[in-house]
């Protein structure tokens, strides 16, 4: 007998689209079997989601929990305070775009072993922008360096999870988590297989460009200590160049007599090195600004209602 499986979709300003989502996971559930179930995550959108999804709810065919978010917290936290709330022995989370295909999720399921406790869908030929596939790709390859993982697609929220690491991921405290790079973290097998991608829809993606320059810092600064080793050596090394150029002027104006003029000269110089130290200076701050913020230990998401449907 199949384990039951518990759907997660975090949703944001999703009252259009609520709908057409519930629809297109009906016949899915029905093929997943008894006591699979469907987790829907408001993450405070600020028109009527919340609302529409409840009352969605109420005739649909399947087990149904709507979590209401006291405010927009982000994904990943919609994604853990749905892990709070999910009863399967399966976890799938997916997208609200529609973007992955839900008749993917048996093919996922079916995927899972004791030896495999995770799935993820791989968008080998994905409908997005190039830009946006460069920074994803950009952000993978370091990923699997920074976590030992060998994941092709870090980006990719279509995935299966056993019961046991949704366990785990609970475990964590930290204040920003990207749960794909958690995994990785964790050392547990990952399989990835092939899925439908499908293009956006008119609203577009909900990640603009300070949300990513955001989330790829926060991987950076979270996963490595690297970006501090190499500012060390680009101090070290601004000294050194100060001093070689200070010394080749004073070596040259001894010799010749001549040469280009000092307070020109000073003045490059002390730019070269302004630059180097701003530069330095705004990295530390992006680990400070981590320390402040996991030192004011906040909850990472406060759930202002949950509704059931049985």
């Amino acid at each position: 007998m199949a384990p039951p499986v518990s759907v997660l979709v975090p949703l944001y300003r999703d009252e259009e689209s609520v709908q057409p989502l519930l629809a297109r996971l009906e016949p899915v559930l029905r093929e997943l079997g008894d006591g699979s179930e469907l987790v829907l995550v408001d993450d405070g959108s600020p028109d009527r989601t919340g609302d529409v999804a409840v009352a969605l709810a109420r005739d649909y065919p399947h087990p149904v929990t709507v979590v209401q978010l006291a405010r927009n917290f982000g994904q990943h936290p919609a994604v853990f305070a749905g892990f709070e709330h999910c009863r399967g022995d399966v976890v799938v989370t997916m997208d609200s775009d529609l973007q992955y295909a839900p008749e993917e999720i048996p093919r996922l399921v079916s995927e899972l072993s004791p030896e495999v406790p995770v799935v993820s869908g791989l968008r080998s030929e994905r409908a997005d922008p190039w830009p946006r596939r460069f920074v994803s790709r950009t952000l993978s390859r370091w990923l699997s360096r920074a976590t030992g993982s060998t994941l092709r697609d870090y980006g990719s929220m279509f995935r299966a999870y056993d019961r046991s690491v949704v366990a785990q991921l609970r475990r964590f405290r930290e204040r920003r988590r990207f749960v794909p790079a958690l995994v990785g973290w964790l050392g547990v097998p990952v399989k990835e297989i092939p899925v439908r991608h499908e293009p956006r829809g008119p609203r577009g993606s909900r990640y603009r460009l300070g949300t990513l320059v955001d989330m790829s810092l926060d991987l950076i600064t979270g996963y490595a200590t690297f970006p501090l080793r190499i500012l060390t050596v680009l101090g070290f090394a601004g000294a050194l160049l100060g001093l070689a150029a200070t010394l080749s002027l004073v070596t040259y104006r001894i010799v010749s007599g001549t040469g280009p003029s000092g307070l020109v000269s000073a003045f490059a110089l002390v730019f070269f090195l302004l630059g180097i130290q701003l530069f330095i200076t705004g990295l530390i701050g992006e680990y400070v600004g981590r320390v402040y913020i996991e030192a004011k230990d906040r909850p990472y998401f406060i759930v202002r209602e949950v509704t059931r449907n049985r």
